[in-house]
């Protein structure tokens, strides 16, 4: 049986970064020298249990692309993963949503929302970027040695590419570090950049798109590493 991965998102054909995905799920299979069945799943439709127990897909990853079709779907979608350790990878609004999904379920802040859909949001768990990212790359620095970002890139630094408006807000980032989120790397203008749960399997997320830093031949590391954790559930 080909083994399965989700990918979590509304896929929109005139988003160049979504076929940068695409491209990068062919790169990882000859990588690692093995068949895998990448599937599309809109989030209007997506239901975790029927993923993940009825169909026995390994991982989610969650694709770039907000607003969502469906954000409380998104949501539940994360929790689902969160709690049954089941690997999970986000980029920019995966990374934004599971940002938020961590606020509501684990630091019980009840109003975790995004600016982009609901600006009036109490808590605005994700804000607009004072300097839009769209088009843009930056020079991260790693800031957790611990992290699987650090021990799968194997450096002090990282470029990251991205294609978005929107990150996390610094307000909150002490309650999210006191619940057990870990910051992992951090821009020359001191805003996180990554996130994971070292107590997970695979939970990590990137505001920056590391689809856009692959290649044909040398898919991003993270990506590699985020499809073999998935294959260790086989």
């Amino acid at each position: 049986m080909i083994p399965k991965i989700a990918i979590l998102g509304d896929f929109n054909p005139n988003h160049f970064t979504l076929h940068a995905l695409n491209d990068t799920t062919r790169s990882v299979q000859k990588k690692l020298n093995r068949e895998i069945q990448f599937d599309w799943i809109a989030t209007d439709i997506f239901d975790a249990k029927t993923v993940f127990e009825k169909h026995k897909y390994l991982g989610l990853w969650i694709a770039p692309g907000s607003p969502y079709r469906d954000m409380e779907n998104v949501l539940n979608a994360v929790q689902f993963t969160r709690e049954n350790n089941i690997p999970t990878f986000g980029n920019c609004g995966g990374f934004q949503h599971m940002i938020i999904e961590f606020a509501r379920n684990v630091c019980n802040i009840e109003n975790a929302d995004h600016e982009e859909t609901n600006p009036d949001a109490k808590d605005s768990l994700i804000k607009k970027l004072s300097c839009s990212l769209r088009g843009e790359q930056e020079n991260l620095k790693i800031i957790d040695k611990n992290s699987f970002l650090y021990r799968t890139i194997n450096q002090d630094t990282i470029i990251g590419k991205y294609n978005c408006s929107y990150g996390i807000s610094e307000k909150y980032v002490d309650i999210l570090k006191g619940r057990g989120l870990s910051l992992t790397s951090i821009s020359e203008d001191g805003h996180y950049r990554s996130f994971e749960i070292q107590s997970h399997p695979f939970f990590v997320g990137t505001l920056f798109q590391p689809a856009l830093t692959s290649t044909e031949n040398q898919p991003n590391p993270m990506i590699v590493e985020f499809v073999k954790k998935s294959l260790d559930r086989i």
